[in-house]
């Protein structure tokens, strides 16, 4: 998993990197269009497309039934039912390509999210970086609201200011510091811990504009399957180290949905991927 999401933050960052100073509306419709295609080349591919077909043919057929006979109650109630198993049936039939199609959009909606779905901070703005520490061994942990401080130091690079001392909370195992970006860009925070070295990414964003819709990441987590399949945007922290996870906390951002007003991201997608399949499912020779 760690060597597919590498991979594909290579991919995504190339491919989305000549879109980083455009409204994220364009590259979200783009990849939008591409994934409706894709849905609907998945659909011809795996799905029972006469037997598709022919469920729609008779739900529409039973629909008549409820229309014209709308004055006979026993009529109308045998129409519904054979409605509602007619739509029982659509939804088995559509399972298959459903199914074909899940991991490849977690994937995509996955490395998406880390483009578009945050904010960077700004020149002067202040954040939080918190480490959580991996659970004390029971000899050790002396009690919750004892356990001592352990050694965990934060090297903060040029243009990014820590502003306080890591404050040790001792119930939740964490260390967290105060920060100010003073600086835009990509940083990299090092976080030092039993001797070992782990860094943290930290966006900027450039008031004067340039490359402002780029890769960010909230979290740095273990190497269990579904954080790795959830948050992709960073290597995995290694399993059985010090550290369970490093976070940074980023506002949740909105893109303009072609002006018309500001949405998350995803449902901007989610919008233009099902326009553009039903658009062009006749094109492709697609019943859905």
């Amino acid at each position: 998993m760690s060597l597919l999401n590498a991979a594909l933050r290579a991919v995504f960052d190339v491919a989305l990197g000549p879109f980083a100073a455009l409204p994220p509306i364009v590259p979200v419709t783009i990849v939008a269009l591409v994934s409706g295609i894709f849905a609907l080349l998945v659909y011809r591919w795996t799905s029972n497309q006469a037997a598709i077909a022919a469920v729609k043919r008779r739900l529409f057929g039973h629909l008549l039934e409820v229309r014209l006979f709308n004055d006979d109650l026993r009529a109308v109630l045998a129409a519904q039912l054979r409605l509602l198993r007619e739509n029982l049936t659509y939804l088995r039939l559509n399972l298959v390509p459903l199914l074909w199609m899940i991991v490849p959009f977690m994937l995509l909606i996955a490395q998406l999210q880390f483009h578009y779905g945050y904010d960077g901070l700004e020149v002067g703005e202040r954040t939080l970086l918190v480490v959580d520490l991996a659970p004390a061994e029971p000899a050790a942990a002396g009690g919750d609201q004892t356990a001592p401080r352990p050694p965990v130091e934060l090297e903060a690079p040029a243009g990014v200011a820590a502003e306080t001392a890591g404050v040790w909370v001792p119930s939740l195992r964490q260390v967290v510091w105060r920060l100010r970006a003073d600086e835009p860009g990509r940083h990299e925070l090092v976080v030092r811990v039993d001797g070992g070295e782990f860094t943290k990414s930290l966006f900027v964003a450039d008031p004067e504009g340039g490359a402002s819709w780029v890769r960010r990441s909230p979290t740095r987590r273990r190497a269990a399957i579904l954080d790795q399949l959830l948050y992709p945007a960073e290597p995995s922290l290694p399993r059985g180290g010090p550290i369970e996870r490093i976070d940074v906390q980023y506002g949740t951002a909105a893109i303009s949905f072609f002006g018309l007003f500001d949405v998350h991201w995803l449902i901007a997608f989610l919008i233009l991927s099902l326009a553009f399949a039903f658009a062009l499912r006749n094109r492709f020779g697609v019943t859905l």
